[in-house]
């Protein structure tokens, strides 16, 4: 199993938007303020703009492809969208061309597609590609990432199984283990993940990360925060600069109330929405100096998503609107339109406190009914159920 396939681990839950637009520039209070780092897989991203594009001439799709794979590698670890938007620029026009459309090229459309949350096209690159060829792994994994931030849990188990006798062990158990832990059985989810993690695997780094990373939000949403912080670490020392696992325990460490901890998780915010939303977070429950900055920063950065019409990205806003800015109407209305789309733990867990903060039960249904239909075990969405009318008990 090729590496390509473990950029699949956080991409149902990337973030980021770091495109500019036509907003009123924001301009920090002052010149100590930093915007933006680059590092240099960011650095390199840059340089692979014109080094990786396909020389001029007859296309030749296993060079695009190649580029294509280059900038997407990139984009999962630091949840960059213009890597995603390079990597359609490198296929040319084989991004729209059928004739001569391999399966490699069809998984390749869907995971730029899937990325832009444009999940029905996505679903329809893969249903094509797998009807020509059903031993095709990063086809069925992209299928399952799909088909669970739908919400569709068994549809996403079912392709977890199709990946049992042609992926590596790890790659197999972590996506089972992951739909597993989203229906009610996340006891055998996390000990599955976790024997699996002490056998030897041929995924390489990037799936090793991601199955640490979905056993600590398995022990999360079970509260086991020591054990969550371990796995997220065990992530982390592997790949210093994932984004994913960097905010996920982030948000482990701001429901704890360890505000100034989230932010030393957080390293250099300013990478990624996804890490500065957190780091906004936590700078105005603790007082910090730079909390208004980082308002107004992502404040521009939003403004300028909903000005291209991008609403990739609803269930952070929603979560800045009701955290942040303490608008709980507004926060509401985004979730539930974020929720019509997306549905994961997350994004149940943002229409529940924004239902509760706008004193409007009704509207978190949707969320509560996801619940119930999938099982899922989850302490915080079980003590937010509870606060609202009608909620499960369990």
């Amino acid at each position: 199993m090729s590496n390509g396939a473990a950029w699949l681990s956080g991409i149902v839950t990337s973030w980021a938007i770091l495109t500019t637009g036509h907003a009123a520039p924001y301009r920090p209070s002052s010149d100590e303020v930093v915007l933006e780092r680059l590092r240099p897989a960011l650095l390199a991203l840059r340089q692979l703009r014109g080094s990786a594009m396909p020389a001029p001439g007859p296309p030749n799709l296993d060079a695009a492809l190649a580029s294509a794979q280059h900038y997407v590698e990139l984009g999962q670890t630091y949840a960059d969208p213009r890597a995603y938007g390079y990597a359609q620029a490198a296929l040319g026009e084989w991004w729209t061309r059928d004739d001569g459309a391999t399966p490699a090229l069809l998984v390749m459309r869907a995971r730029i597609l899937q990325f832009n949350h444009r999940f029905a096209p996505a679903l329809g690159q893969l249903k094509v590609s797998l009807a020509s060829d059903q031993f095709q792994p990063d086809a069925w994994l992209l299928l399952a990432s799909i088909e669970q931030v739908q919400g569709n849990i068994p549809a996403a188990q079912a392709g977890c199984i199709k990946l049992l006798p042609m992926a590596d062990p790890l790659i197999s158990a972590t996506c089972v283990a992951t739909t597993g832990a989203l229906s009610g059985r996340a006891d055998a989810a996390e000990q599955l993940l976790a024997r699996a993690l002490t056998q030897p695997s041929a995924g390489g780094k990037a799936v090793t990360v991601w199955a640490w990373t979905t056993l600590a939000e398995i022990r999360a949403r079970r509260g086991d925060a020591t054990g969550a912080q371990a796995a997220f670490h065990s992530a982390l020392a592997l790949e210093p600069d994932d984004v994913y696992a960097r905010a996920a325990l982030a948000d482990l460490l701001l429901d704890e109330g360890k505000n100034a901890d989230a932010r030393a998780a957080l390293g250099d915010a300013s990478q990624a929405d996804a890490l500065l939303l957190r780091a906004a977070i936590a700078a105005q429950r603790n007082g910090d100096a730079d909390a208004d900055d980082l308002r107004r920063n992502l404040e521009e950065r939003f403004a300028e998503a909903r000005e291209r019409g991008d609403e990739t990205h609803l269930r952070e806003q929603a979560r800045f609107a009701l955290d942040v800015n303490h608008d709980a109407s507004h926060a509401l209305g985004l979730a539930v339109r974020n929720f019509a789309v997306q549905r994961e733990p997350a994004d149940a867990r943002i229409l529940l406190e924004a239902a509760l903060a706008s004193n409007k039960p009704d509207a978190a249904s949707p969320a509560l009914e996801w619940m119930r239909t999938t099982g899922i075990e989850a302490v915080s969405l079980s003590a937010l159920s509870k606060k609202l009318d009608g909620g499960p008990q369990g």
